[in-house]
């Protein structure tokens, strides 16, 4: 992941100065804003665009254009003095990142290939949906769901060698998506440092359920069913703007999310499945207006 991205967090959270103070809690109260993340993005599906699930993969290289924004609704609802829903949904859909590999690869049965693969167009989603029980003024637990889903579209270009017929060129289209959707838990450890102003570190950890499906023209459909293990780490510095109701957020936010196969169709020839991660991490920047 970018160095980047961190030392921005190092610099937010080392700016800081507790002075005290305190921000009231109003039980009833319902806000609804936006979010924007500029993110780095390293993707799982990455190791299939490389075609290193292949039996003897010989030659890759690969680029991506792995910086973007992603955006979208935060919502929160105060139900109680202790009991506190929040949903928020990022988002990337016009083509802020796409990919590109140049692969050589070998099969006894398929011959040598020759092959280039494009992602043109890639959209993300990643919701989070949580429960918070506020267990003291500096601590908060809670419970909810996450849905990772990711969607690629682009070309195939393949030239193939095969010990039976002569060279012949392919061209074809390529589809993958892949979802992700659990439960999980979790941690808000917060500090007052003046009146309005919180600052909020935020751990948590989910367990999916999920699947990645490969669609190449002219190849057969493959398909992996898999667990997914989640953590998301988030560092928030919230002021809140009295009477209007208006609440500004800066931040950061890093997720790492690494997979056991289950099964899969056909046979998968990652030996080290569980080490790839899929990662993002960036800084964020929020307005809401709570009523």
């Amino acid at each position: 992941m970018k160095k980047t991205a961190y030392a921005l967090l190092v610099v937010l959270v080392s700016t800081c100065v507790v002075a005290g103070g305190g921000t009231a809690v109003r039980a009833g109260e319902f806000s609804i804003g936006g979010i924007v993340m500029y993110g780095w993005w390293s993707p799982f599906a990455a190791n299939y665009l490389q075609q290193l699930d292949r039996k003897m993969p010989i030659k890759t290289t690969f680029s991506m254009d792995d910086n973007s924004a992603l955006y979208g609704p935060v919502l929160s609802y105060q139900a109680t003095e202790s009991w506190k829903l929040n949903f928020t949904l990022l988002m990337a859909l016009h083509d802020q990142f796409s990919a590109a590999s140049n692969n050589a690869t070998f099969d006894i049965n398929g011959g040598l290939n020759l092959a280039r693969t494009t992602a043109s167009h890639i959209d993300r989603y990643d919701a989070d949906l949580r429960a918070y029980y506020t267990v003291n003024k500096y601590a908060d637990v809670f419970v909810g769901a996450n849905l990772d889903a990711t969607k690629f579209f682009g070309g195939y270009n393949v030239i193939a060698v095969t010990m039976i017929l002569p060279t012949f060129p392919l061209k074809g289209s390529l589809r993958s998506f892949q979802y992700d959707c659990g439960p999980g838990f979790g941690t808000k450890i917060g500090f007052d440092l003046a009146k309005n102003l919180r600052l909020d570190f935020k751990l948590s950890l989910y367990v999916t359920g999920g699947t990645l499906v490969r669609n190449i023209q002219y190849e057969k459909r493959k398909e992996n069913i898999h667990l997914g293990f989640k953590t998301i780490e988030e560092v928030v510095l919230s002021y809140r703007i009295d009477p209007a109701g208006i609440i500004l957020s800066v931040g950061g936010r890093y997720q790492a999310m690494t997979f056991a196969l289950l099964t899969s169709t056909p046979r998968e020839f990652f030996t080290n499945y569980t080490t790839l991660f899929d990662q993002l991490g960036g800084v964020t920047a929020s307005v809401s207006f709570a009523f």
